[in-house]
Order: C-alpha cells, then structure tokens, then sequence
C-alpha cells in the first residue's frame, strides 16, 4: 500500500507534532552571548527539540560578525547588569529573549523597548 504524498506529511506530522512526540523530549536551554563586542545575549528557554542546531548556527554567525562572544547550551544568560529584555514565546512553550546590558546604549527601561519587534513584549531581567 502507498500513501500519497499529502497523507506522508501528514503522517509525519502527527508523528513528530501532532501525536506529542516531541513533548516526551526534556526542555533544554541555550544562550548566544554577544559581549563584550555588544551589551546583549540572547537566550532560548525551555526548548523542546532534538537540536539547537539552527539557533547555534545563527550564533556563530553573529560571533563571526562580532569577533567576539560565545555558545553555550544548557545555559542561560547571566543577570547581572541586565536592563530588560525582548520576548518571543513558542508554540512548543519555549521562551526566546534578547537581553540588554547596561552601556553606552542601553541606560533605561525605555531604551530596551525601543530594540523590541513587533510580536515580542518586553520582559524585566529574571533569575
């Protein structure tokens, strides 16, 4: 019996989305640190997935650009001199933030803000 290609996806689907697969996968996270280069570190909070893969590959982008910074997974953004943040949340439940660090541009509440996108809210500096 073969199914059609429609039937695969959705197959596929169900297997890897649908039917909870992926929410039998621990929630892991991971943090690209842009400083000293910039006063910001980006985080990606309780993923649940196979591989960071794409979010390091962007990391290692932004390093290049930057000369500086780094990966780390099973980490998050270290708080300290923090201003705030921008804030995507995920269908999966994972949160994405990019952190600010008190600097030359980045003083006050209302200057973090000015770095957020449509979609993503800001966020004060949590634990």
């Amino acid at each position: 019996m073969t199914h059609s290609p429609p039937l695969r996806l959705a197959l596929l689907s169900c297997l890897f989305l649908g039917c909870g697969l992926l929410d039998e996968l621990p929630s892991r996270d991971a943090r690209c640190d842009l400083r000293p280069a910039y006063d910001q570190c980006t985080d990606l909070r309780e993923f649940k997935g196979p591989s960071f893969f794409t979010f390091e590959g962007v990391c290692e982008t932004l390093r290049a650009s930057t000369s500086g910074g780094s990966y780390r997974e099973d980490a998050r953004c270290d708080m300290t001199g923090v201003v705030g943040g921008c804030q995507t949340s995920h269908g999966d439940g994972s949160e994405q933030t990019n952190w600010y660090y008190s600097g030359d541009k980045y003083k006050t509440e209302s200057d973090v803000r000015e770095e957020c996108d449509s979609g993503q809210e800001f966020t004060a500096p949590v634990p």
